[in-house]
């Protein structure tokens, strides 16, 4: 009996967000609008951050981001994150993130990273200790989940639910290691981000690695893979045109900007002078997300200034949907 009661409350807890549907192949660009009033939606997950007392370094958190992309704020007590529930036991790990008489307001286009701590002091907690920037952040609302320093979020696959007041499913994706972008050798301490929060949460299409380099993650602030939901951009710029590295503050570096629909690349770039011979690698094998920045500051690869000159940029793009861009722009360098 007691067998049959946790089997009846896993299928429960399955249909409310935590199935694994598969993903029809293909890819559109347009986003998928949820239905009816805008709700916080999931946007930012780190399930296996770099945490290792004996390396010296600051122990990263793993946390959830969140994001309302309504116009009114929504008031989150009571709310909660759960994940996966046992298969065996049906047990749920349930993590309530907005206590009574607290400010548990998330404000209209405002990010909520939701963390474990201890303390529950945010001032002190390895959050903001590690993610410096959301120490002055007026665009993030920080909940910690006090007395915990985990999430039981497994490194091989989870689901992450928002529940509301009442414990229904808000929102939920059913991720996995693969929504990871496949050109990062090691995903430790990177987090997954959505390109646009009003995509599908519970799709692996929505889904990449965060970009940054510095942190490994953006909690609090807009994903380094976000792609806006129109775009006219070009798939490949240069800017400015010309350009001139002299040290006087003006146009002393060229932007290179590649612009590609939604989804997980490997980037090259290369700088040519007017003999065929290259003189700057921007990139080779970079992961990256479907907008990427680069910049060249008229050095070659030991670090010498090249010659005043035209030189041409060179991209291609490989994308693990099969997707391949390649394209090639001069650039005028005035010294």
């Amino acid at each position: 009996m007691r067998y049959l009661f946790h089997l009846f409350v896993l299928l429960a807890l399955l249909s409310a967000g935590c199935d694994s549907t598969p993903d029809t192949p293909g890819f559109s660009e347009s986003l998928s609008i949820r239905s009816g009033s805008p709700a916080p939606v999931l946007n930012e997950i780190l399930f296996d951050p770099l945490q290792d007392s004996n390396d010296g370094l600051l122990d990263q958190p793993d946390f959830i981001e969140i994001y309302n992309p309504g116009i009114t704020p929504v008031d989150l007590t009571g709310w909660s994150i759960a994940d996966r529930p046992n298969p065996v036991s049906g047990n749920v790990n349930r993590y309530y993130f907005a206590p009574s008489g607290g400010n548990n307001l998330l404000g209209a286009g405002q990010y909520g990273v939701i963390a474990p701590e201890q303390s529950g002091i945010v001032s002190s907690s390895r959050l903001t200790t590690f993610y410096t920037y959301l120490q002055f952040s007026t665009d993030a609302q920080i909940f910690l989940v006090r007395n915990h320093n985990t999430f039981s979020l497994n490194n091989d696959g989870d689901c992450v639910r928002l529940l509301d007041r009442n414990g229904a499913v808000v929102d939920s994706a059913n991720y996995t290691p693969h929504w990871h972008n496949p050109a990062n050798k090691a995903t430790k301490r990177i987090s997954i981000e959505k390109f646009n929060p009003l995509q599908l949460s519970d799709s692996s299409l929505s889904w990449s690695s965060s970009t940054d380099r510095t942190f490994g993650g953006t909690p609090g602030k807009v994903n380094s893979v976000y792609v806006p939901p129109t775009r006219s951009e070009e798939v490949f710029n240069l800017s400015p045109n010309p350009f001139s590295p002299d040290g006087d503050g003006r146009n002393d570096y060229l932007s290179v900007s590649i612009s590609l629909p939604a989804g997980s690349y490997q980037i090259a770039a290369s700088v040519y002078d007017t003999t065929g011979k290259a003189v700057r690698r921007l990139a080779a094998g970079l992961p990256s997300g479907a907008v990427t920045r680069l910049v060249w500051n008229g050095h070659d690869d030991s670090g010498r200034p090249v010659p005043a000159g035209v030189y041409r940029v060179t991209m291609s793009a490989a994308g693990y949907s099969g997707s391949r861009y390649s394209d090639a722009r001069t650039v005028v360098l005035a010294r």
